[in-house]
């Protein structure tokens, strides 16, 4: 099958006369905030009882001690210094104002080199071949001169050929064609760039990569109306997905496609391929009114990674996987109607925070599904609104063998878990609460705990455990010992005893994480 022909076909597991979907809520948490604290090391520098001897011995003491110590730090970072700036070479700079000038310095790149797009609008009839080499240590880069101030028109921009080490960054992309990173192409980074395509009515997906280890970080993808995603990830042929693809602190605005299907902001893989592994992730990302598609970032392939994402502002939307194994869906917010789907064997979901109106979905089995099963659902917090915030859906093949353990559930519209297809699930460690009208549902009595887990919102609504919420025992101390769950929302670490929920309680520690917001992510994000 060709790159054209998989490019723009629909998804072959979802119909137009399908089974409605049923929806999630979720809240991801995204972003880490890292602190760290210095060793203080101050003098009282007040000898007032010290001799004239002893002040003198002290202070010949101290400069030895200071003068081993600075040679023994110059012994040991001169050589790596040296080798890492031996292995850098400056490269050069070169400004163009013309598509001309730009294809030219292209062309004769070498590594290091870094070629500026002078401000302006520039229209392409014909796009820049990018076949020049950097290296890791000496990348070619490809810039905007000021950042959002060239913008690129025409069909097509730039196309590669077997290229490596190569970073575009600064540009806003209004190209009508897909910019392709095919599979002859490698190390591309594209960072910093707003794309907003002068797109037909026709489907069209904006960034397509097929090679491997390409990254995309802090860029903006905004205002897409016809069918289409903004970012595929597939692979050079039916039998290899691009390796290693990061995508990172970017931000996602503005899907608004109304049709049944097709309109993701990413779709990594496709559903015949899901047993192929990409090991992707997929990190730090803002999705902001991406109401394209029911699934905002769809996975249809194996050994991937979820992460620390927010999605919100949503009227459809979740992350889905759709199609292959042993995916991690870790420390994402969800709120709102933002929904996680479950699809495949041996994923784990883990320290998400749903909230909202959607639904954690485990989802069975037709001929274009496969059930889920072996699935470890823990250390979530799932906050439900007027409906079940855990379920199985109804396609015929029963979910089986999922572990639900030491989550948070709280729900007050009536039945909060629903499971009508599911056969051999654990249960263990959940604490629920419903106040006065939520009901726990289809939960054996054995696996959970009714109390109130005393949360508290913070300034942005995110419900936390607080000092009283370890007053409940079942909370303070989770079941079973769960060793792949080493740390939480935060990106705080889980010792021995762990809290239940999506969050390890620790007034001391300054690993807060919160939703993102725009400040977050794009262009200017730091």
């Amino acid at each position: 099958m060709t790159h054209s022909q998989r490019a723009n076909r629909n998804d072959e597991g979802r119909s137009a006369g399908r089974m409605t979907r049923l929806l999630l809520t979720g809240a991801v948490a995204a972003g880490t905030l890292a602190a760290g604290t210095l060793p203080a090391a101050a003098a009282s520098g007040q000898a007032t009882a010290a001799t004239a001897k002893t002040q003198a011995t002290a202070k010949a003491q101290a400069a030895g001690k200071t003068q081993a110590t600075a040679k023994a730090q110059a012994t040991a970072k001169t050589p790596a210094t040296a080798k890492a700036r031996a292995a850098a070479p400056a490269g050069r700079t070169f400004t163009v104002s013309s598509v001309q000038d730009l294809a030219a310095k292209v062309k004769d790149a070498q590594p290091g080199d870094r070629i500026e797009l002078a401000d302006g609008t520039y229209t392409f009839g014909s796009a820049v071949k990018i076949d020049a080499k950097g290296t890791k240590e000496a990348p070619i880069t490809i810039a905007a001169a000021t950042r959002g101030k060239a913008i690129l028109k025409g069909a097509k921009t730039f196309t590669f050929g077997n290229a490596s080490y190569i970073t575009i960054t600064g540009f806003e992309f209004r190209q009508r064609d897909q910019l392709l990173i095919p599979g002859s192409a490698s190390r591309v980074r594209l960072t910093r760039n707003v794309f907003e395509f002068e797109e037909p009515t026709t489907k069209n997906n904006w960034v397509a990569v097929e090679g491997d280890d390409v990254r995309l970080d802090r860029n903006t993808f905004r205002h897409k109306k016809s069918q289409g995603v903004f970012l595929q990830v597939d692979g050079p042929d039916d039998t290899h997905y691009a390796q290693r693809t990061r995508v990172d602190q970017n931000y996602f605005y503005d899907h608004a496609f109304t049709g049944d299907n097709g309109g993701e902001a990413i779709r990594l893989g496709y559903g015949d391929k899901g047993h192929i592994r990409a090991n992707a992730v997929i990190e730090g990302n803002l999705f902001t009114k991406t109401n394209g598609d029911e699934e905002t970032v769809s996975v249809k392939a194996s050994g991937n990674t979820v992460k620390r994402n927010t999605f919100t502002d949503l009227t459809r939307g979740s992350v889905t996987l759709r199609a292959g194994n042993d995916n991690t869906v870790s420390g994402n917010f969800l709120i709102g109607a933002a929904k996680l789907q479950v699809y495949g064997a041996g994923h784990k979901v883990l320290n998400n925070y749903l909230d909202g109106t959607g639904q954690l979905v485990l989802g069975t089995g037709d001929d274009a599904h496969e059930a889920s099963s072996g699935v470890l659902v823990a250390f979530n917090t799932l906050v439900g609104r007027d409906a079940e915030v855990l379920r199985t859906n109804s396609r015929g093949v029963a979910a089986s063998d999922n572990t639900i353990a030491n989550n948070l559930i709280l729900g007050t519209g009536g039945k909060t878990v629903r499971i009508t297809q599911g056969n051999g699930f654990t249960w263990e460690g959940n604490v629920f609460w419903g106040g006065a009208t939520g009901k726990p549902g289809d939960i054996p009595a054995d696996g959970f705990v009714k109390a109130d887990p005393k949360l508290k919102a913070d300034d942005h609504g995110v419900r936390r455990l607080t000092a009283d919420s370890l007053k409940v025992a079942a909370i303070a101390r989770a079941a079973g010992s769960y060793p792949d769950v080493t740390e939480d929302i935060n990106g705080r670490t889980r010792p021995s005893d762990k809290h239940v929920g999506a969050e390890q309680y620790d007034p001391a520690s300054e690993l807060v994480q919160l939703p993102l917001t725009p400040a977050g992510v794009g262009p200017s994000a730091p």
